[in-house]
């Protein structure tokens, strides 16, 4: 039987920059990163997941971001921090979060070393890892950086990831920056 038309097949979704999925019944979500950061969240005994894709690491309005703000998970601090509150109210403890991290890289400017320490992308990174330290959550598995891009395959029953580095020219229809 052909893969495509096995009725056991998890939906699919391709998650676009700035949005966010959280769900319980199992998906499969795929997204293209750039400097852009994707944060994964697992939580095996409920089977709980969630993703996000963030273009940028924090709003203007900074730690004052309201809740009906439309365009709340653009940025890195604020979807992974709904993302924590998503797993919280249904009663699941930070440290009980299995946790990956994905992009940033310096796609503009990389061959320069200090472009590439203050890209967008790194700028994402530690946005990204400092709202993760904050939260109480830790980081199982972290591949983030460098001057490619990345595509992620994210399976929400089993908390696994499939990366794929990018070639420059792979990137260049990527959305995101």
């Amino acid at each position: 039987m052909e893969a495509w038309n096995d009725p056991r097949e998890k939906p699919r979704i391709y998650l676009k920059p700035g949005e966010l999925c959280v769900s319980k019944r199992p998906v499969v979500v795929t997204t293209v990163l750039g400097s852009c950061v994707s944060a994964t969240f697992y939580h095996q005994a409920s089977g709980m997941a969630a993703i996000c894709h963030a273009l940028q690491p924090r709003c203007a309005q900074g730690e004052s971001c309201q809740a009906p703000c439309n365009v709340r998970y653009r940025y890195a601090v604020c979807a992974i921090q709904a993302m924590t509150r998503q797993m919280s109210s249904r009663g699941i403890r930070p440290r009980e979060i299995e946790v990956k991290l994905f992009g940033g890289a310096a796609l503009i400017g990389s061959s320069r070393p200090e472009a590439a320490a203050t890209s967008m992308g790194r700028q994402n990174v530690t946005a990204a890892m400092e709202t993760i330290s904050d939260c109480g959550l830790l980081i199982k598995v972290m591949d983030v950086g460098g001057s490619f891009g990345r595509k992620i395959v994210f399976d929400t029953a089993t908390g696994e990831v499939l990366m794929k580095r990018l070639r420059r020219t792979e990137t260049a229809g990527a959305a995101g920056p």
